[in-house]
């Protein structure tokens, strides 16, 4: 015989001790009991319900705050005339005067019984907590010292130092409850069969299923409770809030050695809006620390650095117009630029603006994966990049043998990957010279007909330098909890006419140890110095480019070239990078001229 299921909620340690007596004495019902008042009642019943329970059963306030909160039925144990006489029975023995007070599920009975005896007993009846405190408070100023009320009014008797009785669900009552629960569910028993068929169908799929209800409650799981995984559950609540908003979306995150993908989905019923999610299990490639190898998704992709280092006008505005166009289209993207130039996080930025952000963001660091998470990588059928909608971003992809890179275009062509998903890919340009950079970079823009985007280096971006610094340090006053304004004037000329070779990762990195050792509103040039003197090619402002074959004014007039063409013809900027003056600079420019 199939037993009912039963969900009991019972406000006080006594009705819990009756409920399990009398499950004991029953084999038709499996029976689950659980101890809370009102809303800790409430919040027990909304944890418990999807766990595949026929009924509830609670007693006043606390199963009307359940019966609004859960989809399942709720049936309330009554307070019958006979309990309510029991309690005004052993009150009158009491030398004081005495109210009746509780929500409506007491005090109806109350006044049917008071009527019909002709008691004359003041009966207050609560709309909640605080009025119960507020009605108790009264009736204690009128002379009152005993109250006979439910658990609600007893805490709030206790509160203000009235004295209590608690009014009590007889056996009876509490019998007639069960016995009312187990009747409701067998009559509605096809309905039941049907939902244990559907249960057991989801149950034995490889597949899991959860459904929220439009609140936002779990209402129904297919996921046994004994495999209720924390990891997991704690995945699916991050994203809840957005699923229950945004229909059709894929997230995909590792634990452990599994990756767990979720779609989501909305359900139309008697015009509720329900969402489903269905979760799909699969071996992950690698373990779950691989730096080689991350998974991203829409709310914990990081751009919000590059977004600082390029929004804004001139050579930052461009980009940050380019990102925006770009993240519109479906083409392939190729991201150039020096180390440190933020070509990853330009790479997050289209992602994060595309139509792509509803599915996964797969970033592959190439410099890192090993030849054996290569291969499973373009042969396993669980690798990310057998998907559809998702992106990919093989960064650093110069660092690929030119084997692996073959294998990767053989593999792009054959499964038609730019078809299905967005792929972003990113050279160094410090390995300009390198046979592999030159390989990747023909056959994303010849063959795939990518789009380029090319990120300047910082010495390229004074125009820039002093905003990019300024959105920094403001972000490291806030985690260093620092007040720092800004530079001392010879301090900031002294970081523009640093070379930075690592671009905007070594300028992170250094305004960071700044931000540290300062101690007063603005960074000094002495404090910059001896940070810059620990940083490569300090004192360095000329490129591999400048010969040194010739005599010490051929050679000096070189690096002026180059510092100019860097400064775009800003002889101004030129002469504060060299430490000379303009006239000096004007005048080795005559003389070569």
């Amino acid at each position: 015989m199939q037993k009912t299921k039963i969900l009991a909620v019972a406000p006080y340690e006594g009705m819990a001790d009756i409920l399990t007596d009398i499950a004991q004495s029953r084999d038709d019902i499996a029976l689950t009991v659980q101890t809370g008042d009102l809303f800790t009642g409430r919040d027990i019943a909304m944890q418990l319900a999807h766990k595949n329970y026929d009924v509830i059963i609670s007693r006043g306030g606390t199963a009307e705050l359940i019966q609004s909160a859960v989809e399942l039925p709720v049936i309330d144990i009554s307070i019958s005339v006979y309990d309510i006489l029991l309690s005004i029975k052993l009150a009158e023995s009491y030398n004081g005067k005495f109210v009746i007070a509780g929500f409506p599920g007491i005090t109806a009975n109350a006044h049917l019984l008071c009527d019909l005896l002709q008691y004359d007993v003041d009966i207050i009846t609560f709309k909640d907590s605080a009025d119960a405190v507020n009605r108790l408070k009264k009736a204690k100023e009128n002379g009152c010292t005993l109250v006979l009320c439910d658990v609600t009014g007893a805490r709030a008797a206790k509160d203000i130092g009235l004295n209590y009785n608690l009014v009590t669900s007889g056996r009876e009552s509490i019998e007639n409850a069960v016995a009312e629960a187990v009747k409701l569910v067998h009559s509605s028993n096809y309905v039941h069969k049907q939902k244990d068929l559907f249960q057991s169908l989801l149950t034995e799929d490889d597949r899991e299923f959860l459904i929220y209800s439009p609140a936002g409650t779990l209402w129904f799981s297919s996921i046994a409770i004994d495999e209720m995984n924390t990891s997991l559950m704690n995945f699916v609540q991050t994203y809840i809030k957005s699923f229950l908003k945004v229909p059709n979306q894929t997230v995909s995150h590792q634990i452990r050695d599994n990756v767990y993908t979720l779609y989501n989905r909305h359900l139309i019923y008697e015009d509720q809006k329900y969402t489903a999610i269905t979760i799909c299990k699969s071996p992950a490639l690698t373990a779950e620390d691989d730096p080689g190898f991350q998974i991203y998704n829409i709310d914990n992709t990081s751009s919000n650095d590059f977004a600082d280092a390029y929004n804004g006008t001139g050579k930052a505005g461009k980009i940050a117009q380019i990102v925006e166009e770009y993240a519109k289209s479906h083409l392939p993207v190729l991201i150039l630029g020096e180390n440190g130039t933020g070509k990853g996080k330009a790479a997050s930025l289209i992602y994060k603006q595309s139509n792509y952000k509803h599915a996964p963001f797969y970033s592959i660091d190439c410099s890192l994966i090993k030849e054996r998470k290569w291969h499973s990588l373009l042969n396993n059928e669980n690798s990310p990049l057998n998907e559809v909608d998702s992106t990919v971003f093989f960064e650093k992809a110069d660092a690929l043998s030119l084997e692996q890179i073959g294998d990767l275009f053989q593999y792009i062509d054959q499964t038609k990957l730019c078809t299905r998903m967005r792929l972003i890919v990113s050279l160094s340009t410090n390995n300009s010279n390198q046979p592999a950079f030159a390989t990747i970079r023909t056959f994303m823009e010849n063959h795939l007909s990518c789009l380029t985007m090319n990120l300047p280096p910082l010495r390229e971006r004074i125009d820039d330098f002093s905003g990019i610094t300024a959105l920094y340090l403001h972000r490291f006053n806030v985690s260093l909890g620092k007040q720092i304004i800004g530079f001392d004037v010879e301090a900031m000329e002294k970081m523009l006419s640093y070379n930075w070779p690592n671009n905007l990762d070594q300028l992170q990195h250094v305004l960071k140890e700044l931000v540290t050792i300062t101690k007063t509103p603005y960074i000094s040039c002495d404090t910059v110095e001896a940070i810059l003197k620990q940083e490569p090619d300090y004192g360095r402002v000329f490129d591999d480019s400048v010969k040194f074959d010739g005599t010490l004014d051929e050679i000096n007039y070189q690096i002026i070239l180059q510092v100019l063409h860097e400064e775009h013809d800003n002889k101004e900027k030129t002469a504060r990078r060299l430490g000379i003056s303009r006239s000096t600079l004007w005048r080795i420019l005559k003389n070569n001229n």
